[in-house]
């Protein structure tokens, strides 16, 4: 997200900035969800931070997350969560 195009950045927690930046850019190179692993890795954020967040966005409608049995899984932006980036 761009700072002087965002004023929403200023109001919401640095990580979560990250993770919508991470996740914007990958629906914008491939329009596929993106792995919690590389997604964390991405972000510079421990899985357990990533999946707290990563909840709340998917409880807002911002993104879609899916967790399998073995703890992996994907997430990608919403229509709603790509509206707000751009």
């Amino acid at each position: 997200m761009d700072d002087a195009q965002d004023p929403l950045q200023d109001q919401l927690p640095p990580e979560l900035v990250r993770i919508l930046d991470a996740l914007y850019q990958e629906h914008q190179r491939s329009q596929a969800p993106l792995s919690l692993a590389r997604l964390s890795k991405r972000t510079e954020l421990r899985m357990s931070t990533l999946r707290r967040f990563l909840t709340a966005l998917e409880e807002a409608g911002i993104a879609i997350v899916e967790v399998n049995e073995d703890g992996t899984g994907n997430a990608i932006l919403t229509a709603a969560g790509l509206k707000l980036h751009g």
